[in-house]
């Protein structure tokens, strides 16, 4: 299979940083400008050893940078080799989600972001998007006497929400948000919260519904989530 990458003009390698990082460089730019798509063949250690220069092991370690990246897979084996991975939105929003910890994102900042997206759905929803919206709802009113599952059933209305946008940018966001605002220990849903979360979320389904509303009513709804997790946060601290 004749390799994509190596038959572009090959990149002038400098010794002013890691040449694997130069190599990383180069391959993560043509991606975004587009010479290399999902799916295209960049060659074997050897052919593309050849193309840059230099030795496998340099382009070895080019290589796993851009796999822990999830800008290529690599195939192993008779004719193997690396080629441009397909979108993997998933594994994007969980790399993010590290960040954000990492960052110290907090539950305000993310809140904040949330309402903006979810702010969106009304605007984009189609016939599917409701259906789906109301699944999740009748779902989360089923499990409503287990805290646990109605907390992981009320972020799957919230994510359904997202979906609703149409934006895939703004859902492998709030995917990666998710986790500052729903961690696994929180998990304290009594049935007179679960009964108040489930009229709010019907309410803003209404409002998505008929197309109007929904962007302030979920602001308000995530503003009194906001609220009650600073309350919290204060109360750990007395």
């Amino acid at each position: 299979m004749a390799a994509t990458f190596i038959s572009k003009a090959p990149l002038r390698l400098t010794r002013a940083a890691a040449l694997s990082s130069q190599i990383v460089t180069e391959i993560r730019n043509r991606v975004f400008d587009g010479s290399l798509v999902p799916g295209s063949f960049l060659g074997s250690e050897n052919e593309l050893a050849k193309s840059f220069g230099v030795s496998r092991i340099t382009v070895r370690d080019a290589l796993r940078s851009l796999s822990a990246m999830g800008l290529v897979k690599i195939r192993q084996g008779a004719g193997g080799g690396a080629r441009i991975a397909e979108s993997d939105l998933d594994y994007f929003a969980d790399a993010l989600a590290v960040q954000f910890q990492l960052a110290g994102v907090g539950v305000d900042e993310t809140l904040r972001a949330q309402s903006a997206i979810e702010g969106t759905a009304a605007e984009h929803r189609n016939h599917e998007d409701l259906e789906r919206l109301s699944g999740a709802l009748d779902h989360a009113r089923s499990v409503a006497h287990d805290p646990a599952a109605f907390t992981e059933a009320s972020l799957g209305f919230h994510l359904a929400v997202a979906e609703a946008s149409r934006n895939r940018a703004l859902i492998a966001l709030l995917r990666a948000l998710r986790f500052v605002v729903w961690p696994s220990e929180n998990k304290r849903a009594t049935p007179d919260v679960a009964a108040r979360v489930d009229k709010t979320h019907r309410e803003i389904f209404a409002r998505i519904e008929a197309g109007a509303g929904a962007r302030d009513a979920m602001t308000k709804h995530l503003g009194g989530i906001r609220l009650s997790k600073q309350k919290q946060h204060a109360e750990a601290f007395c």
